[in-house]
């Protein structure tokens, strides 16, 4: 099932808190993004009881994939507004929302490198996420390293050539899953 789809199976009652957490993460982006708030703290309290997983916070923000992002999170916006502005014609169904909603997930994941589910998804948990794609490593190349922290997270690494004396790590941290 494709991502875009997978937003349509969110239930009725989690679509609304779906929607302010994808749209607040869009609106902190792009006023970091167009100079205006160069902030984009999220406290554990601002996240949904519908996502489902493990949110590594704080979440922070890769400015080139952001730069990359730019014109489709702008396009989001414009679609999006109304919805932001009329929270009732957020409902199951629409499938221009769920549409515009499901890439805007898939960019905020690219930006952010973490994964977000919410309830009645058929994926994988929120986690950290990273994709690496090289052509070729000469030198040091970690997926994922955390100090002090409990780490749970999914590193998919890609590379054709890894010269000799280079090191490719996918994960790096003093407990991964589990208990502390």
């Amino acid at each position: 099932m494709s991502d875009v789809l997978s937003l349509s199976a969110v239930a009725a009652a989690a679509l609304q808190p779906t929607f302010t957490f994808l749209y607040g993460r869009l609106d902190a982006l792009l006023s970091r993004h167009e100079g205006r708030d160069a902030t984009d703290e999220l406290a554990a309290s601002d996240l949904p009881s519908t996502l489902v997983g493990n949110v590594a916070l704080p979440l922070v923000a890769d400015d080139q994939r952001l730069r990359e992002h730019a014109a489709q999170l702008l396009m989001a916006r414009t679609v999006l507004t109304r919805y932001q502005q009329d929270p009732n014609l957020v409902v199951p169904g629409d499938s221009i929302l769920t549409d515009v909603l499901g890439q805007l997930r898939a960019a905020l994941e690219e930006i952010y490198s973490h994964r977000f589910t919410f309830t009645g998804e058929n994926r994988e948990g929120s986690a950290p996420l990273v994709v690496q794609r090289i052509d070729n490593v000469a030198g040091d190349v970690t997926g994922m390293r955390a100090d002090e922290v409990i780490v749970t997270g999914t590193v998919e690494q890609d590379f054709k050539t890894v010269s000799s004396g280079s090191t490719v790590i996918g994960m790096s941290a003093p407990v991964i899953g589990g208990d502390a």
